[in-house]
């Protein structure tokens, strides 16, 4: 019902992350499966049905999907329709009251992280709370690049400028000197290293689903501003073009809300 290969092919063509045509096509397919499976023309009835299936199905047994994870596949399907030309079609976003981005790690948690860590592991980790990369960039990332006081960066055709903390630089250049790296540091694939940092979460006791490459990027942006730093430098550093996502990264989730109240007493 819905012209996958044409969107995808549009998709490639316009040099999209090869994990975000990914996410795309498994949630048009699941709208695709929706709509013959319930014998359903492409309409804006059947697509409101589509997204309160999304709210109210489990997708595995006893998981629902969270309002964050839908609202993404909501932005998907919305940037399908418009390139269809049926913006008609498109879907309002569920709100929530409370933006934020998932929960990240705290101090004593990153601690114990690290304490876990091989050494690669170790210097993964570091970079990302020291410098506020994304994995994608950090993966980039060359022994020779460590020579510059600047290293430019690229995400998504974009190139940003950022410094490496010197004691971060030192260490990331004894540990190329001392296993022969010459060309990229983190050479290997992005899910090893998400697998990798799992198996460090348990070895650390600290919840895994807190434990993944944003979490890091995340923990960089808290500490930043904990310890004084302004938002409007924060969104340079983290290379965002919109102040309203860098405000995300500094908001509490809903946990570290509760924290936080639990720590009132006005008496």
């Amino acid at each position: 019902m819905l012209d996958l290969a044409a969107y995808k092919l549009y998709l490639v063509e316009n040099e999209i992350r090869p994990n975000t045509i990914k996410n795309y096509m498994n949630t048009l397919e699941q709208v695709n499966n929706y709509l013959l499976g319930n014998n359903l023309d492409l309409s804006k009835e059947s697509m409101i049905t589509f997204k309160d299936f999304m709210r109210t199905t489990e997708y595995s047994k006893g998981k629902f999907y969270k309002t964050k994870t839908i609202n993404q596949k909501i932005i998907a399907i919305n940037i399908y329709f418009n390139w269809l030309d049926r913006k008609d079609l498109t879907l309002k976003l569920i709100k929530n009251q409370t933006n934020e981005h998932r929960e990240s790690i705290s101090r004593s948690e990153y601690r114990k992280l690290l304490k876990a860590a091989s050494e690669e592991m170790y210097l993964f980790m570091l970079t990302i709370a020291n410098t506020g990369l994304r994995i994608t960039e950090l993966c980039q990332l060359r022994a020779s690049d460590l020579d510059s006081s600047l290293q430019n960066v690229e995400n998504k055709g974009k190139i940003r400028a950022i410094s490496i903390p010197v004691f971060v630089k030192k260490k990331l250049k004894k540990y190329c000197s001392e296993n022969r790296i010459e060309e990229t540091i983190f050479y290997k694939n992005q899910a090893t290293y998400r697998t990798n940092l799992k198996s460090i979460a348990g070895r650390a006791k600290v919840r895994k689903d807190k434990v993944y490459p944003h979490s890091f990027r995340h923990y960089f942006a808290k500490e930043f501003i904990s310890q004084g730093g302004d938002s409007t430098e924060l969104q340079q550093m983290l290379g965002h073009e919109n102040i309203a996502t860098t405000t995300i990264y500094t908001k509490l989730s809903t946990n570290e809300l509760g924290e936080r109240f639990r720590t009132i007493k006005n008496v």
